[in-house]
Order: C-alpha cells, then structure tokens, then sequence
C-alpha cells in the first residue's frame, strides 16, 4: 500500500487545520469556516472508507437487476427504445472480470430514459424503479444527510 493513503491524507490536512492555522485566526468567522473544513475532511474520509462496500453492492444489485430485465424476455423490451441493445452491452458488462460498471451505469440509464418517456413496458418499468430506489438509498446511506430524502 501506498503511504499515506488519502485518508491519511485527509486526517493529516484536518490536524494542520486545528493545530497550525486554528491558533493563528482571530476572526469568529474564520474559526467557523476552518472548523467547517474540519467537518468536511472528516465527512470525505468516512465517505472514502464506506466507498468499496458501496461500490460492491451497486454492482451486485445492476447485476441482479439486468438478469431480472433478462428473464422478462424480449417481448417486454420495446424494439424502438433500444432497450434490447441496452440489455445485451450491460450483460456482456456485467460478465466482465472485473465488471464493466460504466457500461452497466450508461445502459441503466437507457432503461431509466425508456422509463421516464413512457418507453418501457411496465414490467421493466417496475425493476428499473426498483434498482433506482435501491440506488438512491445506497447513495443517501454513503452520503449521508448531503442528498436530500425523497
């Protein structure tokens, strides 16, 4: 491993704040802001150690998703959305060692587009929302109280 790590890094950043440059402000407002940037070296770094469990359940769940939308069959995928080419590149993604998460996230959001224009059969509609609530979740949970609840 790389030495410091980047949450070295951020620890190290939020220690020179408080010990070197807190002693040297004066101002109420410039102490506020440099203990604000305290809070958010502190928020980045939880965020960076939540990120690899975080990362491992969105694959896991686009996964599971695509082979759901697989099982449905070709008649509940419309021709003219392009939901069918969609689903054959996020397969062949998802098959990747390791997965192909972009690939997986662009046709996602195909699929989300089909959805949102009225495109996509209810049944994929279904699924689709579904992984979106669950996607939501996951982000607001690594986030935490920075994304807004729906």
């Amino acid at each position: 491993m790389l030495r410091p790590t980047l949450n070295e890094l951020l620890g190290g950043m939020q220690r020179t704040i408080l010990e070197a440059l807190m002693p040297e402000l004066t101002s109420p407002y410039a102490q506020g802001q440099a203990m604000s940037a305290i809070g958010m070296l502190a928020h980045a770094a939880a965020v960076l150690e939540a990120a690899p469990a975080y990362d491992a359940a969105e694959i896991k769940d686009l996964r599971a998703t695509f082979a759901a939308l697989q099982r449905l069959g070709n008649k509940h995928l419309a021709r003219k959305s392009g939901l069918r080419g969609a689903l054959a590149r996020a397969t062949r993604a998802s098959a990747k060692n390791p997965a192909d998460r972009r690939a997986m996230e662009a046709a996602m959001a195909e699929f989300a587009t089909a959805v949102a224009l009225g495109d996509a059969d209810e049944s994929v509609a279904r699924h689709v929302r579904a992984y979106l609530r669950r996607s939501l979740d996951r982000s607001r949970n690594l986030l935490g109280a920075s994304l807004p609840v729906a």
